[in-house]
C-alpha cells in the first residue's frame, strides 16, 4: 500500500540503494535490488554519476522523491 511505499522511499533515502543496473531509459535508471525489486530512479544534470553500464553493480543515493543525487559503481 501507500504507507509501505512511503516507508520504502524513506529507507532508500536514508540508506541508499544497492543493486544491479538493469536498464538505462533516458533520464531513468532502473536498478534491481537484492530482493529482485525494480527501482526506477530519475537522473539529471545535477546527479553525480559514475560511468556505468547495464549489468554493473551500483550504489545510489536517492531522495525521497526517487531522484538520484549520486550513483557509484561498485566493484564486482
Amino acid at each position: 500500500g501507500l504507507k509501505e511505499k512511503e516507508a520504502q522511499s524513506e529507507r532508500l533515502a536514508k540508506e541508499g540503494l544497492k543493486g544491479t543496473l538493469a536498464k538505462i531509459d533516458g533520464e531513468f535508471y532502473v536498478v534491481e535490488d537484492s530482493d529482485g525489486q525494480m527501482h526506477r530512479l530519475h537522473v539529471d544534470k545535477s546527479s553525480k554519476l559514475d560511468k556505468v553500464a547495464v549489468g554493473d553493480k551500483v550504489k545510489a543515493s536517492v531522495t525521497k522523491e526517487g531522484h538520484v543525487t549520486t550513483l557509484q559503481r561498485q566493484e564486482k
